[in-house]
């Protein structure tokens, strides 16, 4: 008898577990906390998300809860999420109270530019999920990958200067520096550019010019609203460099290049086989 209770007990948490299972409703807020759910295997759980989330493509699909400012309590409340998982400094914090008083599971990722924050922030939305084991193998597959990316690094003679480029079209045209996409630098066996530069600034003719970088690597986007390589040349300053004058200007998928998520690993491999071309002459 005490065997069969159990069962039935054991049987009971399953099926409850199942039903919270399928009655968790997400709602996330930065692109990366996006793209980390969906690989964890709760993409089918996202309800809403925000505007920045474009991977994977499906979730363009679904309702948006805005941009930054433009994101309110009432909207998202709306929408009757169970879960709400968003990026810190990204939604107003006015908003984050109004949405923790509501009595919604609230998760707050401080996300930053480097590795070990990556698996933290991993670690810490697959807890949230209850996909520990998940979030352990993700982890495990970037630490892979990076593994790799330092083999090949270990081959390479070269150590270019590099310079990171995020910019809208013309209209907006910056340097990456400390605290950006352009710390993934320090991975990939090449050395800054420029080193004195916090967040994003405004890029300088005469500053590109003095620090003349072998390479400019840049957000596919960016790249593309410039019109490609063609355009990118155009950028005051930039043929003067030996990154112009070589054409060595490079695009990468631009939520792999800035999410530091779980395609950091890939976006490492990617820029040392594209930085280093002494690795793809053997």
């Amino acid at each position: 008898m005490r065997s069969i209770a159990h069962y039935i007990l054991l049987l009971a948490i399953l099926c409850c577990s199942a039903v919270q299972a399928q009655q968790l409703r997400i709602i996330t807020a930065g692109s990366a906390i996006t793209e980390t759910v969906c690989v964890l295997g709760d993409c089918d759980k996202i309800i809403a998300s925000d505007r920045t989330s474009l991977y994977p493509a499906s979730i363009q699909q679904l309702p948006s809860i805005g941009y930054r400012s433009g994101i309110n309590a009432e909207g998202i409340l709306s929408l009757k999420p169970t879960l709400i998982i968003a990026e810190k400094d990204y939604v107003e914090d006015a908003v984050l109270q109004q949405l923790s008083a509501s009595g919604i599971k609230l998760v707050i990722i401080d996300r930053k530019y480097n590795f070990n924050d990556t698996k933290k922030y991993i670690a810490q939305i697959a807890t949230a999920l209850n996909r520990e084991a998940e979030g352990k193998r993700l982890i495990a597959k970037v630490e892979g990958e990076l593994a790799e990316a330092n083999a090949l690094l270990k081959k390479t003679t070269s150590s270019p200067k590099v310079l990171g480029v995020y910019n809208r079209g013309t209209s907006t045209i910056s340097v990456a520096g400390k605290n950006t996409f352009g710390d993934i630098l320090s991975y990939v066996g090449a050395t800054p550019a420029v080193t004195d530069i916090e967040g994003y600034k405004p890029l300088n003719t005469e500053a590109l010019i003095a620090a003349n970088p072998d390479y400019l690597v840049m957000v596919s986007t960016g790249f593309e609203s410039l019109g490609g390589m063609e355009g990118a040349l155009k950028i005051p300053g930039v043929a003067q460099t030996t990154a112009g004058k070589k054409k060595q200007i490079i695009a990468i998928e631009s939520l792999k290049l800035t999410n530091f998520g779980p395609r950091f690993g890939e976006a490492v491999k990617e820029l040392v086989l594209l930085l280093h071309p002494e690795l793809r002459a053997k």
